[in-house]
């Protein structure tokens, strides 16, 4: 059995790729996916700057002031910093073709060809809309069920089932 999924790749599709990928990280997904990473701390810092001001600490409520401004800077920069890295993509409209058979997954693109055995992948991830196969705790292969141009969806969730035993 033999699936193919060929993509280029667009914006959408990096994008796509990019929030699979932190997903998969729990430290990424701890820092960019989690609102109350980011408001929490504004939330307590603000009741700080309040109770500051009742008890007249104008100076410390001005410093408190300033790391709140801090902690929207920095939800600022990591989205910037994500952004960046998306418009870095050296291979950014180019074409890819994914395969997967018994043997293993084939990539071809823009700068080259390559071939990983089944014991290379780390785990997949099955999505309604497609498959998140990662590769190493940075980096995977976002293949969306619409990119198939040989195969069904089953047949790519059945080798994936078959040759990926959730290591």
């Amino acid at each position: 059995m033999i699936t193919r999924h060929q993509f280029v790749l667009t914006d959408e599709y990096i994008a796509d790729a990019q929030r699979l990928g932190i997903a998969q990280n729990k430290a990424l997904k701890f820092f960019y996916q989690t609102w109350w990473v980011w408001w929490l701390p504004r939330v307590i810092i603000a009741g700080a700057i309040i109770y500051l001001l009742l008890n007249h600490l104008e100076s410390t409520a001005v410093l408190a002031s300033t790391f709140l401004l801090f902690t929207f800077w920095g939800e600022w920069f990591g989205r910037r910093t994500l952004a960046k890295a998306r418009n870095n993509v050296r291979t950014k409209g180019s074409t890819s073709v994914v395969s997967m058979s018994e043997e293993g997954v084939d990539i071809e693109g823009a700068h080259g060809n390559s071939h990983l055995r089944w014991s290379a992948i780390l785990r997949s991830t099955i999505y309604p809309q497609g498959v998140f196969i990662k590769l190493s705790n940075l980096t995977g292969l976002w293949l969306p069920d619409e990119a198939l141009t040989e195969g069904s969806p089953a047949d790519v969730r059945k080798l994936l089932a078959a040759n990926v035993k959730g290591r």
